[in-house]
């Protein structure tokens, strides 16, 4: 995964509040809704199935080790949607040990490499790069009025743009790919038959619906920016120019974790429900 810094993620339980009125303002839904929305599943079912989970944060020292304030910012996104949830003492194998021990059914640990959230019960994985891309399109979604039939840039087709184009395929956005990789942009142009686009600059004169995914800082400049233009933007750092985000802010949807984690969660309870019911509840990639 991208790693992040302790500077992007400072602070960040003491505004989750403030994040969340700023979402629902610039998309109609907060972030329970849209998390719930990324796993197919309603808000209400989502708020029931959390009476019956609880949720381990495991530090993680492998690689680099723990970025500071990490755990206690994925312990508060949790909470913030309304999941019981506890950071371990211990860290690696000794803390998921401890998580078990104290009856997690949920999992949450990273390292250099992966974030994941596992359902113990079911055994199953989510990976923080699939809900990341999915949550981050459904917010562009409700942040466009729905992008049915409209013609979206996809910029980045590493594995979260990848993932992303999952869900807006679904949506039935019309999307073209670049990539500095072409071959890589190429693959996913074939596999969803989607236009690859060669020339970057030129693509974001023509597009106003934007999915940054890239790593790569100011691509997006002041000129590409129009009074319709709407970015979801989950690459770290921000693809963006300062004088270009300035201009789109309100029509912006970023942040360096709050949708990924919440749409992790609601992923791993959607795939105890559907033990739980007998059958598959909604649908899921």
């Amino acid at each position: 995964m991208t790693r992040l810094s302790s500077e992007l993620i400072s602070g960040m339980n003491g505004t989750i509040a403030a994040y969340d009125i700023e979402l629902v303002q610039k998309t109609g839904l907060t972030l329970r809704q849209i998390a719930a929305r990324t796993a197919g599943i309603s808000e209400e079912i989502l708020c029931e199935a959390f009476r019956s989970e609880r949720v381990a944060v495991v530090p993680v020292t492998a690689g680099q080790g723990v970025i500071e304030g990490f755990t206690q910012a994925v312990g508060g996104i949790i909470e913030h949607l309304g999941c019981p949830c506890f950071i371990t003492a211990n860290s690696d194998a000794s803390g998921l040990a401890e998580g078990i021990e104290k009856g997690a059914t949920i999992v949450f640990l990273a390292d250099d490499i992966r974030f994941i959230a596992i359902n113990l019960s079911q055994k199953r994985v989510i990976d923080n790069a699939v809900a990341t891309g999915w949550s981050f399109a459904y917010a562009l979604d409700a942040c466009a009025g729905g992008l049915q039939g409209r013609d979206v840039l996809l910029i980045g087709a590493g594995q979260v743009g990848g993932n992303s184009l999952c869900a807006l395929d679904r949506l039935g956005a019309k999307v073209g790919v670049f990539d500095i990789d072409r071959p890589k942009a190429q693959l996913l142009a074939n596999k969803f038959k989607m236009k690859l686009e060669e020339n970057l600059s030129d693509a974001l004169d023509r597009y106003t619906l934007l999915f940054d995914a890239s790593p790569a800082p100011d691509i997006i400049c002041r000129e590409h920016i129009k009074p319709e233009t709407i970015i979801s933007a989950c690459g770290i750092p921000i693809g963006l120019s300062d004088e270009a985000r300035t201009l789109v802010e309100d029509r912006l949807i970023h942040d360096p974790l709050q949708l990924g984690t919440a749409a992790m969660l609601a992923m791993a309870v959607r795939h105890g429900l559907s033990d739980k019911s007998g059958g598959r509840i909604g649908w899921i990639a």
